[in-house]
């Protein structure tokens, strides 16, 4: 044989042996909390194998280093008199098996803390406030991680101040393991303070300079503040005309105490279609077709339209809108639309025009002030039963106030939603009666665990009215379907005449709470119980429990709920009631 191949037969057997030789570890740690568990499992080289083979040289090198391995995983933590009491058992064939024993001992407390700001930084609100909140302070464990989180703090709030060549001009922390104490000193220059310099827009958005400039809500003189970094962006996403919008600092131009502002923005489509199939108890089987034009010139007006079919209703709406960005970042809103309705106890005919100003960041909430003008007729009853027939012209100011605030648009699990509104109208301007409404709404979302949330939600409505019978059905407060009081048919609840016939009231009432889990990702259950009133001169009680089932689809959400009234103020023809809906819920 020649001395290569058995060179080479040498190096197979020596390779077959190794392979033969490998096994897999366990690594056993006892005396630790989960946290530090996990720190030391990624830091420990031996729990790299415990999913693949380990060979004997490697077993016996990453056993030996393993004790400083632990003792360096937990010095973040503080402790630095940490002793380790490690044993391997086991064998190539059956496994091998490393136990440690950890005595943490002692942490290391902060004995002394300085921790300052020079400068004309010192002086800045959210810089002050972010010294006073440093941690650990004196008496506390030295923990590593919160201390790079509030040295983070502290550069971010100076930065974001316009400090933005603050610098440390001293960083130590002094560890005594043998005295168990440790001592912290820092110490930033907060250096010149700059204010914002031109703000210069690039990319292709098909608008002017002088238009987008109104975006820009800061005046010429004013301090750089990272907030309105962020909030120049957020309008500018918010405008819906783009698809890519960036705003960053130049950072690298900033002279004579200003710093430029770098816009990058690429248009979005033009035109956007959209198309929605639903189902709802209330309303029966339906489509929703749409078109938005997101903008229609150089100043940037959108318009759209909305086709509404179901078994139950069918609309035509479209909207003419001038934005007017701005501090307040205002829009004036035009619109027109048909409607017809058809439920188990009404049928309604109306037409609508609508115009309105709107304010987005009014002291946090959307403000719409406006006037509607309705005009329609409608039937209340059944149709084999007594009804009660009507004809409406109302010219009415409207106000509301919106605020929104979910952490995730079609399946939220945390925040919540909060309308208020007021209507007025008056008979001596075209209006057939005079009539005062304030009605509010708002929905609360809390997690519970990592599957679960619980929604609660409360309705409430009141009005003063000169003749009621003048009043439209959709002026008029309802309960009982999809979204108000399961266990109840749509607008079932509601004050009658002297024929039975349901005819809504002057007062609404209403709560609901619920409990929803997901079992896997898109599968889960609800329990809730509804409870509420529209009535006009006395509250009933009309109260169900129920059980659902969710599935987030694909093509969205759907609810199936089976609700049983437990009290109620009006006969029922049905001791129980299925409710389906598919889309979001809020």
């Amino acid at each position: 044989m020649r001395a290569g191949a058995r060179a080479g037969l040498r190096i197979l057997l020596l390779l077959a042996t190794a392979v033969a030789q490998a096994a897999r570890v366990d690594v056993e740690l006892d005396g630790l909390n989960e946290e530090m568990r996990e720190a030391v499992r990624a830091t420990l080289q031996l729990a790299d194998y415990q999913g693949r083979d380990i060979s004997p040289a490697e077993l016996r090198a990453s056993f030996r280093e393993s004790e400083q391995q632990i003792k360096r995983a937990l010095e973040p933590f503080g402790f630095y008199d940490v002793e380790v009491d490690k044993q391997l058992d086991g064998d190539n064939e059956s496994g091998w098996k490393a136990k440690f024993s950890v005595t943490p001992g002692k942490p290391a407390i902060v004995r002394d803390e300085r921790v300052q700001v020079h400068g004309e930084g010192k002086d800045q609100r959210r810089v002050a406030e972010a010294v006073a909140g440093f941690a650990p302070k004196v008496g506390d464990r030295l923990d590593h991680a919160t201390y790079e989180a509030s040295k983070a703090v502290i550069d971010t709030s100076l930065r974001g101040a316009g400090f933005l060549d603050a610098k440390y001009s001293q960083r130590r922390v002094t560890v005594r393991p043998e005295e168990e104490s440790a001592e912290i000193n820092l110490a930033w220059e907060s250096g010149p303070r700059y204010r914002f310099g031109d703000v210069r827009f690039s990319g292709d958005a098909p608008f002017p300079e002088e238009f987008l400039q109104q975006f820009v809500t800061w005046r010429e003189d004013a301090w750089f503040n990272s907030e309105q970094v962020l909030n120049l962006q957020q309008r500018l996403v918010d405008a819906d005309y783009f698809e890519l919008v960036s705003v960053q600092p130049a950072l690298d131009e900033k002279k004579d105490g200003r710093v430029p502002l770098d816009v990058l923005l690429n248009r979005d489509e033009r035109t956007v279609y959209s198309g929605e199939v639903y189902y709802s108890t209330d309303f029966g089987a339906g489509v929703r077709v749409g078109a938005e034009r997101r903008w229609l010139n150089k100043k940037g007006h959108k318009a759209d339209a909305e086709v509404e079919y179901s078994q139950r209703l069918q609309e035509f709406a479209t909207h003419y809108r001038i934005p007017r960005p701005g501090r307040e970042d205002r829009s004036y809103d035009f619109g027109a639309a048909y409607r017809d309705e058809t439920t188990d106890t009404s049928r309604s005919r109306s037409f609508q025009l609508a115009a309105s100003r709107s304010e987005r960041r009014w002291h946090g909430f959307t403000r719409t002030l406006g006037l509607k003008y309705f005009h329609g007729d409608f039937a209340l009853g059944k149709d084999d039963e007594p009804q009660e027939l009507g004809n409406s012209t109302l010219l009415f100011a409207e106000g509301t106030l919106n605020r929104r605030h979910l952490n995730d648009r079609l399946a939220p699990r945390r925040g919540y939603v909060f309308d208020v509104g007021l209507r007025l109208a008056s008979e001596a301007i075209v209006s057939d009666t005079d009539t005062a409404q304030v009605f509010s709404r708002y929905t609360w979302l809390q997690p519970q665990g990592e599957n679960g949330r619980f929604k609660f939600r409360a309705e409430a409505g009141a009005m003063t009215v000169g003749n009621f019978n003048a009043l439209p059905p959709d002026l008029r407060f309802f309960a009982g379907g999809d979204r108000t009081i399961r266990g109840f048919d749509y607008h079932e609840i509601g004050e009658t005449n002297a024929a039975g016939v349901v005819i809504g009231g002057k007062y609404l009432a209403m709560g609901s709470v619920e409990y929803e889990y997901y079992f896997t990702e898109n599968w889960g259950a609800a329990v809730f119980s509804d409870a509420g009133d529209a009535f006009t001169d006395e509250f009933n009680l009309n109260a169900s429990v129920g059980v659902g089932v969710r599935w987030r689809s694909p093509l969205g959400p759907i609810r199936v709920d089976v609700a049983f009234p437990v009290a109620h103020a009006l006969p029922l023809e049905d001791s129980w009631r299925l409710h389906v809906l598919l889309g979001p819920d809020l």
